[in-house]
């Protein structure tokens, strides 16, 4: 398993990228335009409702990333 670990980690890396590019991707898709779509404020709100998990998700998977890049030294004082 340990060989895998820089892979893995490097793919958890990767995980947390693809969060922020789907986050970027859903408010380029739910944005206010001239000709519909939501007004400013639930913009806003949606924004900051679909961030909180997108934040949660990609921070455990670069805590999780930096534990694998560590190996054996995560584990031991």
């Amino acid at each position: 398993m340990e060989k895998f670990a820089k892979f893995a980690s490097l793919g958890a890396f990767g995980v947390a990228g693809g969060i922020a590019v789907v986050y970027v991707a859903m408010l380029y898709v739910i944005r206010p335009t001239i000709t519909g779509g939501m007004d400013r404020v639930g913009w806003l709100v949606a924004a900051v409702a679909i961030m909180v998990p997108a934040v949660i998700l990609g921070g455990m998977h670069i805590a999780f990333a930096v534990q694998l890049k560590n190996g054996k030294r995560a584990m031991h004082y």
